[in-house]
């Protein structure tokens, strides 16, 4: 049954998919969008946050609003502020986070309001999904 699960979440065989979570980070994000494609990118990733059931758990606000997730409002400052002020390096690790959030936890991973909660690795998002899904998460502040 084990095997059946790990076969499910293999990548490696689906186009546009890079299985190793930075490998994966760098192919989304080589270098920060320009101002034009970065609004086009907003627009779809986040029809992408609503399509993969981020919302379910996450709110987009800076409480909670109830969901067992942090809530994700100022989560690029909270990331430039973690990664150097590089917002290249910030998109980066957020692609790696959404992909693999245990080998690459949130800051909230170690508060008592969320013991317990876990968010899914997302191995299967494209990376062009990737980054459409960041984008959208870096505007909201």
């Amino acid at each position: 049954m084990g095997l059946l699960a790990a076969a499910c979440l293999d990548s490696g065989n689906i186009p546009g998919v890079t299985a190793d979570p930075d490998a994966s980070a760098k192919a989304a994000f080589p270098e920060v969008p320009a101002a034009g494609d970065a609004m086009k990118l907003k627009e779809r990733g986040s029809k992408l946050f609503q399509g993969l059931g981020c919302q379910s758990c996450h709110s987009t606000k800076d409480d909670r609003s109830g969901l067992m997730g942090p809530p994700l409002g100022g989560v690029s400052d909270r990331v430039l502020e973690r990664n150097d002020h590089d917002p290249l390096k910030g998109r980066r690790w957020l692609v790696m986070h959404v992909k693999d959030p245990l080998m690459y936890p949130s800051p909230f991973a170690d508060q008592p309001e969320y013991r317990g909660t876990h968010m899914p690795p997302n191995p299967r998002v494209t990376d062009e999904d990737l980054r459409a899904l960041v984008e959208f998460l870096w505007t909201l502040r």
